[in-house]
């Protein structure tokens, strides 16, 4: 009167046999993401070569590769190791970085800037910013909107400028 093995088997497939029959499975189709966020890096640096070494270079505590752009933290661009351009919050795309977030320049020379957001243009190698700046060289200060610098030339206008210009 024993049981033999193979009806426990057979007993076993019945019920594993209903048990799937008896489930409502159903097909799941893969999700498509509208996101477009393909890479993430942590301490991000680039670097453009010259013909005396390290042209420019940016660099970023964090970065976010988008499909057409790059959102950084904590961006530091350095032109010719001279400029520092610093933000918390920039945009690199195609050939320009947007900076926002306590915005700020520094050159070797002692030449200081800030201002909200400004626009830093590669290929030009200029920096223009709409909103109001303060520009501070030694111990003069010059505030004002609508500012245009040229890194190459170090050329700078701007409008509604208000200066306390002390000449030694």
């Amino acid at each position: 009167m024993g049981l033999r093995i193979e009806y426990i088997i057979v007993v076993f497939l019945m019920v594993v046999s209903s048990s799937l029959v008896l489930l409502q499975t159903h097909s799941v189709h893969p999700i498509e993401s509208n996101a477009s966020k393909e890479l993430l890096f942590q301490n991000f640096s680039l670097i453009e070569l010259g013909e005396n070494g390290i042209a420019q270079q940016l660099s970023a505590s964090l970065a976010i590769k988008d499909k057409r752009y790059f959102e950084l933290d904590d961006i530091n661009v350095t032109y010719q190791k001279t400029q520092h351009l610093l933000a918390k919050k920039a945009r690199y795309e195609e050939k320009f970085i947007y900076l926002t977030d306590h915005v700020r320049l520094s050159r070797d020379d002692g030449v200081r800037f800030e201002t909200k957001a400004l626009t830093y243009s590669l290929v030009k190698g200029s920096i223009s910013s709409h909103k109001p700046f303060v520009l501070e060289m030694n111990e003069s200060r010059i505030a004002g909107d609508n500012l245009h610098y040229n890194l190459k030339s170090k050329r700078v206008w701007a409008d509604n400028i208000e200066a306390k210009i002390i000449v030694e």
